[in-house]
């Protein structure tokens, strides 16, 4: 039997969110190979080591930690071992028949339960957080080289002009309102024509409290005047 735990979800935190963490974690604590897919079930993480994906001609067996609704609020956490999938073929898959994990040459040294014991303790410490916290650790953790860049969605780091994540697919630039040129997510001013691109909001002061308030504001949330 694989290892499972049962978790209770926070406000925010879903199964897809989830699934992108543990992605992440194995990806950057474990430096695995790893690919996050939706399935009929839920959500499925598969992971293996970088080498032997690209050089062992045949080596399809991986890390899988399966992640489905087990209540309303609540999600089970599966982790075993099983035949790397597809990833086209994803959307057809069922629950998957996971064997526990072994020392094989997918998933490196580690014995059978230190990976399930991490991976759970990382699961509960990233619901716990609102999926905030343990992400921005994360990300403070790793070294970032000049001009790479950090998904703002799942954290994993792109190399340079990169225009959608290679993790998770989240669009890592945005557009000039200005001129359209594409620019980085932490760009502040075009390159190309000099727009601020991160805008205070306009703001306006009430005339009765002298609260200032954003200029979309209708009524006052200090005294209720209604602006016109």
């Amino acid at each position: 039997m694989a290892d499972s735990k049962i978790f209770k979800l926070s406000d925010g935190v879903d199964i897809e969110k989830v699934g992108q963490a543990i992605q992440g974690w194995l990806r950057e604590k474990k430096q695995l190979h790893t690919e996050g897919m939706h399935t009929n079930e839920g959500y499925l993480v598969q992971a293996k080591e970088e080498d032997s994906w690209k050089k062992i001609v045949g080596m399809d067996s991986a890390i899988q930690v399966q992640i489905f609704k087990a209540g309303e609020d609540q999600i089970m956490v599966n982790v075993g071992s099983g035949k790397w999938v597809d990833k086209a073929g994803a959307a057809t898959i069922g629950m998957v028949a996971f064997a526990p994990l072994a020392v094989t040459a997918a998933i490196g040294a580690w014995n059978q339960k230190k990976l399930p014991d991490e991976l759970f303790e990382f699961v509960e410490q990233f619901i716990l957080s609102g999926g905030k916290t343990v992400m921005v650790s994360m990300s403070a953790s790793q070294d970032i080289k000049d001009g790479e860049v950090v998904c703002p969605n799942c954290k994993a780091v792109n190399k340079a002009g990169a225009k959608f994540c290679v993790s998770c697919g989240t669009k890592l630039g945005k557009e000039c309102p200005n001129c359209h040129a594409s620019v980085g997510l932490d760009t502040k001013f075009c390159p190309e024509c000099g727009t601020d691109l991160n805008p205070k909001p306009k703001e306006v002061t009430c005339p009765d409290c002298q609260k200032v308030v954003s200029a979309d504001t209708k009524f006052c949330p200090n005294c209720g005047h209604a602006f016109n």
